[in-house]
């Protein structure tokens, strides 16, 4: 199995994407205090993003096919101005189902998701190609849950071939909200049902140096649930993203204690452990966003706290949790 060095780590947070972008781009852009910058060798993303991941692959492997070396400071840049451009609406990426439908979906057996996602599966279609992924230099990989199974795997142009943008869709779909996405008779969906920021995947390969963008802030404020934790489906949705957080939250404490045990038993070489640098990217509060109302507005401002929120990581340099 190939080793990656580098890894960029995509938490899932439907269009909180936007987020995601804006710290990208701020991450892609950034020179750090040994005048080094952050060119990744893989890129792990779950739900949307897997989505940005695979558009910064295939930005950098379409820079190999055409002969030139990718630059990796505007990919960060064309991946603020896809959302800018192309997320502009609720309707840009999907469509409320009517009352009506969803009823006798319900009553009859057929119900798929409190939406559909045709927009936003138009959009993976025409800006993540399988032969940009294969040419990438940075290894790309979605997490995605078979729903039938409940295993979560990582899913790769390498393993799956033509067949992978069907798991990048899969992998941006969350079950309810969403409609499951089938492939070879299996029900797949969001990764981050599982796994809301793929560490582990990046651990195993090998990763040193992680930068990780989530869009989950540790916790919410007190006004916020009171306001919301009466809706059973946003309560639903809160009590499946605190577990998944945990994940992530407990993933990283263990990259914590590794580092710790490496520095002060010498035990990178005893034990095979080794130090991990990291930076981690996420907001100190829930993002404002109605994912199934918003405009263009709302995702410039997302777009905009998102470079700002990298900026003030980024200034802090590579961190190993004892800093």
């Amino acid at each position: 199995m190939a080793s990656f060095k580098r890894a960029l780590v995509l938490s899932g947070g439907n269009v909180k994407g936007a987020y995601q972008a804006g710290a990208i781009k701020a991450v892609l852009n950034h020179t750090f205090a040994d005048g080094s910058m952050f060119t990744p060798e893989a890129i792990y993303g779950v739900s949307v993003g897997s989505m940005n991941g695979g558009f910064l692959a295939d930005r950098a492997g379409a820079a190999v096919l055409a002969g030139k070396q990718p630059d990796w400071p505007e990919i960060g840049n064309e991946i603020e101005a896809f959302w800018r451009d192309n997320i502009t609406s609720f309707g840009s990426i999907g469509k409320k189902r009517g009352t009506l439908e969803l009823v006798g979906d319900v009553l009859f057996g057929k119900f798929d998701g409190l939406t559909t996602m045709d927009g936003a599966a138009d959009l993976a279609r025409a800006n993540i190609r399988p032969d940009n992924l294969r040419a990438s230099p940075a290894y790309y990989a979605c997490g995605v849950t078979n729903m039938a199974t409940g295993d979560f795997f990582e899913a790769s142009v390498e393993t799956f071939g033509d067949d992978i943008l069907d798991y990048v869709i899969a992998s941006t779909r969350e079950p309810v909200t969403m409609p499951l996405m089938w492939i070879n008779d299996m029900p797949m969906a969001d990764g981050g049902i599982r796994n809301i920021a793929p560490l582990k995947p990046a651990i195993k390969r090998g990763a040193d140096q992680m930068a990780i963008i989530a869009m989950k802030p540790e916790q919410m404020t007190p006004d916020y649930a009171r306001k919301n934790f009466r809706n059973i489906l946003k309560l639903l949705k809160r009590t499946i993203g605190t577990l998944t957080s945990e994940v992530m939250n407990n993933d990283l404490n263990e990259v914590r204690k590794i580092n710790h045990a490496c520095k002060i038993g010498g035990q990178e070489i005893a034990s095979g452990k080794r130090i991990i640098e990291f930076v981690e990217i996420r907001p100190e509060d829930r993002l404002p966003i109605d994912v199934t109302d918003f405009d263009s507005g709302d995702i410039q401002a997302l777009i905009k706290m998102g470079e700002e929120e990298a900026k003030k990581q980024l200034a802090k340099g590579w961190l190993t949790g004892e800093d």
